[in-house]
């Protein structure tokens, strides 16, 4: 096992998870819909007001709550197409992370 450049683990039969470099990219692009995504992932509501307790920072909230959906997925089930999966549905999904997410799927799909 490596790290690409971006710090996320690799080995050649398994698709990357997201990296927290990666993680902060897109928890940046949220805006007030963050909860929903979480809601989306299969955060509970508990997990959100635990994360706004501890954590003044709105970015970083976002932050925390992208690294905990990691965290709780086994390695390999925390990609690009799985956040995807867990949030194309929300019809408040901005655009840019539509993007992003596409793009990283587009990458992951090249090696």
């Amino acid at each position: 096992m490596c790290l690409s450049p971006d710090g996320a683990e690799s080995t050649n039969s398994q698709v990357q998870d997201l990296s927290e470099k990666q993680l902060l990219q897109i928890s940046k692009m949220f805006g007030s819909e963050w909860m929903q995504v979480a809601i989306y992932l299969g955060l509970m509501y508990k997990d959100l007001e635990d994360i706004k307790e501890t954590q003044s920072d709105v970015t970083m909230q976002k932050f925390k709550m992208l690294v905990k959906w990691k965290n709780g997925r086994n390695r390999g089930e925390a990609t690009a197409n799985d956040l995807w999966d867990g949030v194309k549905d929300l019809d408040d999904l901005p655009s840019e992370v539509q993007r992003l997410l596409q793009d990283l799927m587009d990458r992951q799909t090249v090696r």
